[in-house]
């Protein structure tokens, strides 16, 4: 295998090269063959393709754009030519196809492995996979230093991905053999493995470069790890197909993503003040670095050295920092949390019926066979028949109902109750008022608003009593836990004048949700008649009532009746001419149909073809004439009907005078759209307010729970200090066994000699008190104080209660660790009351845009008390709308607009 990594920033795939085959004979001898005559365009056209071959896979390509669109203008010629003319052994073009392996460089005593078939199909995944090399090729030599070279270096890498997995999923079915080696499956999950991978490492080079948060980078370095872990375990399935640097390459770009992730999430740590998890992590990188620096020369334009010298830098830093003011305990490497993946890189699907180059034009668009030649003349005919029946009977339809209504003289009878009055000046100018204002989609606009802005200041009521009770359940634990060591205030006292506050705004969105209820009430009281004044002159003179005798029948329920069946009518006849021109001018390009079942069976079923087709086309066109033919049976049916009781009518002069009633319900209708607009603008500017007064509010709560919860860390901090530091007490007292010992009788003396008697025998040393019991691990928990007795370390878990026997502080000095994520603050100390920022954890961020003003100046809190509230029939801080509202509505009266 003579197969080895190329030189350059990522691993790329070599093309595969194939023999030269000559097209011309066989084409035209197909065509001469399936056609009437062979001329000279098509002559033509095929001497071109062959040369388009020529120039796209036989001879080898260079790294670059031009080549590129060459191999893309030759699959899309060929896969249009291979629709039409099929490339195989029987039935069609037989030319064998033969490629080489493009992992094997050949000896030389032999050449290179290959496999040639008689398959336009093999041909094409073999023009597919030079495609997706050559995508790999141009995107490993991009510009990486510019936003522009790296977005194209991983759409190339993933359209590379893309058709490689195409390739594994149909290349078994088109060669029926065992494959070459570059195109087995194994081999092209790997391709395909390597260029998902890079095309994320793209995207991390492109978050880098863009200066994105540690946490971002943290996921996507992590998900690049994995990509290339899994192009690691698909080289290894290929059972040394590949060779080894392509798997210690991977391996190594996996080691190095790792550090990247280790090394940004460290930052994650240390901007949420966690200082043991960032040395954790930044440990985890050093015996990394030193395996990559051994293999650099397989990672180029990364230096180990310099990486490792900038987490060294920052490791010592760090550890200094925790060691003299953090003391946060260094976590395990097992208790780390999992660093998130950001999933960026995929396969781009790649369906094989694409188009691929810029600007294609099918070369072969008058190669069509005899046999597709004879069968579309056939679905012509059949098509044409059709046609003519059905546009056959919509024209008898329409005569028919032509003459029905001719007889009955209508629409013309229904002509003298139109009626002649004017519109009244008044109720014109009503009218035009209401237009003005927006009409009634002013007022449906408004009250879609008012749901949505009463949902979200009730959300951000919720959460802030959410942040207070979470608050005291936590003070109510420790309080419990401690006793009386818990000295601070309770959160239930603290807290009463904002929970008080909170209740009142309860209160005042309650109120308002009653003046919605109100105004919607209003709303569909008035919408008859606002409809009406929205209308056109020409329809809102027709809907008045006339003052006429004859014309008083206008409004006759009959009358309407009879109207409407007559616009019924004129309504079926202009969808017949609709429906006809629809029937005339389906058409479907039978072509291609009729040439590929020629080429995938052999022969052509033209009748089964078409009838089916002609179905799928023209049957919902069938059915929308059956639809119209009866619904005219019903129409002229009620046309009769309601014309014999018009005629009665007209007879009898029968009809009423409700003119004055519409116009007195139009006059109400324009009073109660001026007052329904005024309240409900009223109402959009309160819900803005409170938005903004309750964000006030919820940022109070906030610095008021931040506050707390670094008092409660302070407060933790000095008692666990207390403990570790507890002076020397009493001695404890001697075990029990000591006064056993004094017990036991004195052993008999030993059996002495002359010399032994006159010797003086050696006082017996009194036996010596066991020392006190040392707490394990006392050193690492207090290394700056002296070692407390046994007794001192009882009395000090006497004062603790729950404290456990003798084991350090389970996250040393710090416990436990600063709230993460709240931003705004200095490193050191905290600024209670401060004022939290937008972006701290809890805080409810209205989106921007109309409708939520921003509130004026004076309306903030009242120093020392609550916000000023408006007082009922008025709203403070606000100058009044002149105006409105016309009458007194619910709004002033309810919630303080």
């Amino acid at each position: 295998m003579a197969y080895t990594l190329e030189a350059g920033r990522f691993a790329t795939v070599p093309l595969k090269r194939s023999s030269d085959v000559d097209l011309i004979k066989p084409i035209e001898a197909f065509a001469r063959n399936t056609f009437d005559k062979v001329d000279d365009d098509l002559k033509k056209q095929i001497k071109e393709f062959n040369s388009l071959r020529k120039s796209a896979v036989g001879k080898t390509q260079d790294r670059s754009v031009s080549s590129l669109n060459t191999l893309l203008q030759y699959y899309d010629q060929f896969s249009a030519l291979n629709r039409k003319v099929p490339f195989r052994e029987s039935g069609g073009v037989n030319v064998l196809f033969a490629w080489k392996d493009a992992l094997d460089k050949g000896s030389l005593f032999s050449g290179s492995a290959k496999l040639a078939l008689p398959s336009g199909e093999y041909e094409r995944l073999c023009v597919i996979f030079n495609i997706a090399a050559l995508k790999g090729q141009i995107a490993s030599d991009s510009n990486l230093s510019t936003d522009d070279g790296l977005k194209s270096a991983a759409l190339h890498f993933a359209e590379s991905a893309g058709m490689f997995q195409y390739i594994k999923e149909h290349v078994m079915s088109a060669v029926n053999q065992n494959p070459t080696q570059d195109i087995s499956v194994e081999v092209l999950g790997a391709f395909k493995s390597i260029m998902v991978a890079q095309a994320q490492e793209c995207f991390y080079e492109k978050a880098s470069s863009d200066k994105m948060k540690p946490d971002i980078l943290a996921k996507v370095a992590n998900q690049a790890a994995t990509l290339y872990s899994e192009a690691s375990k698909a080289v290894t399935e290929t059972n040394n197909i590949l060779p080894k640097d392509i798997l210690s390459s991977l391996s190594l770009r996996h080691d190095k993503f790792l550090c990247f992730a280790q090394f940004h999430q460290a930052g994650v740590a240390h901007g949420n003040k966690k200082y043991g998890e960032e040395i954790a992590r930044l440990k985890i990188v050093e015996p990394m670095l030193k395996a990559l620096g051994k293999g650099s020369e397989l990672l180029p334009g990364f230096s180990a050295k310099d990486f490792q010298a900038k987490v060294t830098s920052q490791l010592q830093g760090t550890e200094k920092e925790n060691n003299f003011i953090y003391h946060d305990t260094i976590p395990r490497e097992s208790a780390l949390e999992p660093i998130g993946k950001a999933v960026i890189a995929k396969p781009k699907l790649f369906k094989g019926n694409e188009v691929l180059s810029a600007k294609f034009t099918d070369a072969f668009t008058g190669m069509v066979p005899l046999t597709v030649h004879n069968a579309i003349q056939s679905y012509e005919n059949r098509r044409k028949e059709i046609v003519e029946r059905e546009v056959a009977r919509l024209r008898e339809q329409t005569t028919l109902i032509n003459g029905v209504m001719s007889s009955l003289n209508l629409p013309a009878a229904l002509e003298d109750a139109s009626g002649g009055d004017q519109l009244p000046p008044s109720i014109l100018e009503k009218s035009q008022a209401v237009l003005g204002k927006g009409g009634i989609q002013a007022i449906d606009d408004l009250m879609r608003e008012l749901p949505e802005s009463l949902q979200r200041n009730e959300q951000i009521l919720t959460e802030v009593s959410r942040m207070l009770n979470e608050e005291q359940t936590t003070d109510d634990e420790l309080r419990a836990k401690f006793g009386a060591k818990w000295s601070r205030t309770k959160s239930s006292e603290l807290t009463v004048p904002l929970r008080q506050e909170i209740q009142k705004y309860k209160t005042i969105i309650d109120n308002a949700q009653q003046a919605d209820k109100i105004v919607r009430e209003k709303f569909d009281t008035q919408r008859e008649g606002i409809e009406m004044l929205c209308m056109p002159a020409d329809q809102l003179k027709t809907a008045i009532p006339s003052a006429s005798k004859i014309a008083a029948l206008k409004n006759n329920p009959v009358v309407t009746e009879l109207r409407q069946l007559c616009e019924q009518a004129e309504t079926l006849k202009a969808e017949r001419e609709v429906i006809e021109n629809e029937i005339g001018g389906a058409k479907s390009d039978m072509t291609d149909k009729f040439t590929e079942a020629l080429a995938s069976e052999g022969v052509l079923n033209e009748e089964s073809i078409s009838i089916e087709e002609l179905d799928r086309v023209y049957q919902p066109l069938i059915q929308q004439v059956t639809e119209s033919v009866h619904r005219q049976e019903s129409v002229l049916a009620n046309i009769q009907r309601a014309s014999e009781q018009f005629t009665t009518l007209k007879s009898q002069g029968a009809g009423g005078n409700n003119r004055d009633e519409v116009l007195k319900k139009i006059a109400a209708a324009h009073d109660g759209y001026m007052e329904l607009i005024a309240n409900l603008q009223e109402g959009k500017k309160f819900y803005g307010d409170l938005t903004q007064l309750l964000i006030k509010l919820q940022n109070k709560c906030s610095d008021l729970v931040f506050a707390r919860k670094t008092e409660k860390e302070e407060i933790m901090k000095d008692m666990q200090q207390s403990i570790v530091t507890q002076g020397p007490g009493e001695s404890a007292p001697p075990p029990s066994y000591h006064d056993e010992v004094k017990k036991v009788p004195p052993r008999p003396p030993p059996p002495t000699t002359s010399a032994a008697a006159s010797s003086p025998r050696p006082p017996v040393a009194a036996p010596r008190k066991a020392p006190a019991p040392v707490p394990p691990n006392a050193a690492a928990a207090a290394p700056y104080a002296p070692t407390p007795s046994a007794a001192s370390v009882t009395q000090s878990q006497s004062q603790v209660p729950g404290a456990p026997s003798y084991q350090p502080p389970p996250q040393g000095y710090g416990y436990p660790p600063p709230m993460p994520g709240y931003a705004g603050y200095p490193q050191h100390g905290y600024a209670p009351y401060g004022g939290a920022p937008p972006t701290a954890p809890g805080y409810y961020q209205p989106p921007p845009g109309p409708g939520y003003p921003q509130p004026p100046q004076g309306m903030g809190y009242a120093p020392g008390g609550m916000p000023p509230y408006p007082q009922p029939g008025q709203y403070q801080g606000y100058p009044p709308q002149p105006g409105y509202p016309p009458q007194p509505g619910p709004y002033p009266h309810q919630p303080p607009y």
